[in-house]
């Protein structure tokens, strides 16, 4: 194994910071999104409480609060892991390979900097949903943020695997959306897995589903009178939400370490 000399933490540093600091121009459309987010959890999620007939000893709407926040952590961390796409056009991802930065230490630190920068763009609706639930227990909230940035960095991880693995705009755009409308509606972030269970493909594909291990590992920590209807025990989930970081951020390492080169989709 090779020596991580103090140069590569220096640059594995910088590198995070960039893809931080991108976030300073966000800013207002941070606020936006918070204030949208807000008013659709308010507004829709109260109304579908409303429709959707109660399970007993759970409360849907709590339910519901804790999948749509797993549904924006992923929309935003895919949305983050896409840009590196932009990058091609822009010259960006050139410059980054002409700098004397290791490829290994390039990789890890987009990783990184990508789910990062998607952890702290979701904290304040974060904060808003523990507003909500009000959990009594500090210590689980901690544990929750830690999955919620595992979750993070592997979808990031996921999407940079793809995009440079498949180097075409429209080829790319067609797989993920294929693996958006997948991932999002066959898990149980809107239904619990013993009402999707009537059909029986639905149940699995829910099961194998990193989405529905997040969203179910939220509810356990936060809602224990979930934990009748939980996909899987929380040593699964925990299994699921590992797995999904270590292994996509590995590959996503791999590709930018040994596949991608200079000059824009080769």
């Amino acid at each position: 194994m090779r020596a991580v000399s103090s140069r590569d933490l220096v640059d594995l540093l910088h590198v995070i910071e960039w893809d931080v600091r991108k976030l300073r121009r966000q800013t207002l459309f941070v606020a936006m999104r918070t204030t949208w987010f807000i008013l659709q959890v308010i507004v829709f999620g109260t109304s579908i409480s409303l429709l959707v007939r109660s399970f007993p000893g759970l409360n849907y709407y709590d339910f519901y609060l804790l999948g749509v926040f797993t549904t924006l952590v992923y929309s935003v961390s895919i949305a983050r892991g896409y840009e590196i796409a932009d990058e091609f056009d822009e010259g960006i991802v050139e410059y980054h390979l002409a700098l004397p930065v290791k490829r290994s230490t390039l990789a890890l630190g987009r990783v990184l900097g990508g789910s990062v920068a998607s952890f702290l763009f979701t904290l304040p609706m974060y904060a808003f949903i523990m507003f909500m639930i009000r959990p009594d227990n500090v210590f689980y909230v901690l544990v929750s943020l830690v999955a919620i940035y595992l979750f993070s960095a592997g979808v990031v991880g996921l999407v940079i695997t793809v995009v440079l693995s498949v180097k075409s705009t429209d080829a790319t755009d067609i797989l993920m959306g294929v693996i958006d409308a997948l991932l999002v509606r066959l898990s149980t972030v809107f239904y619990p897995a013993p009402i999707i269970a009537k059909v029986l493909p639905y149940y699995y594909a829910s099961l194998a589903n990193p989405i529905s291990s997040v969203s179910d590992f939220l509810r356990v920590l936060f809602l224990p009178e979930y934990a009748v209807y939980a996909s899987l025990p929380p040593q699964g989930q925990v299994a699921y939400i590992v797995g999904l970081a270590v292994g996509f951020s590995y590959l996503a390492i791999y590709v930018i370490s040994h596949k991608l080169e200079a000059g824009g989709w080769r």
